[in-house]
């Protein structure tokens, strides 16, 4: 028969964890759990980004419609139309559903020839077909963030007569 220091001894060693394997699993843990919430940290702020480039192109694809619509119906084609030249209230009426914050502007049209470049730049040389950046900027913390579009609008045929 073992003496009773003895056995107390051998039942001691063998029973739970020392401090240190406990230390070495919380640390694991912990760093386990750093990682899991930096993850969905940077699953919600790429989230949030991508819902706000869609709702910005899905407004400047609107701006495009209302001047595409403007020129349809009115007819106004603006020959060397400058900066914000399609900006007239018909359009802009029809962006009822932009946020206030959001600001549409267009640069200055690019005359184009029939194969798609740029037409000469003397006097005007525009000759029923430009090319319209669209921006839409939205103003937020840390600076703007600004939806572009490009688009070709052309000069419509009158009533009766052929497009040349």
């Amino acid at each position: 028969m073992q003496p009773l220091t003895r056995r107390r001894a051998s039942i001691r060693s063998d029973s739970g964890f020392t401090l240190i394997e406990v230390l070495v699993s919380i640390t694991i843990l912990s760093i386990a759990g750093v990682a899991v919430l930096a993850g969905l940290q940077l699953s919600l702020k790429s989230s949030d980004i991508h819902r706000k480039q869609s709702t910005g192109g899905a407004y400047v694809r609107s701006y495009a419609e209302a001047i595409e619509a403007y020129l349809n119906t009115t007819g106004h084609y603006v020959n060397c139309a400058g900066p914000n030249a399609y900006n007239v209230p018909a359009v802009l009426g029809q962006l009822s559903s932009l946020p206030g914050n959001y600001t549409p502007t267009h640069s200055a049209a690019t005359p184009l020839t029939g194969g798609g470049a740029a037409a000469s730049t003397a006097p005007c040389g525009d000759k029923g077909v430009q090319r319209i950046t669209l921006a839409l900027t939205v103003p937020r913390k840390g600076g703007s963030v600004t939806e572009k579009l490009t688009i070709v609008v052309r000069k419509a045929c009158g009533t009766g007569t052929s497009c040349p």
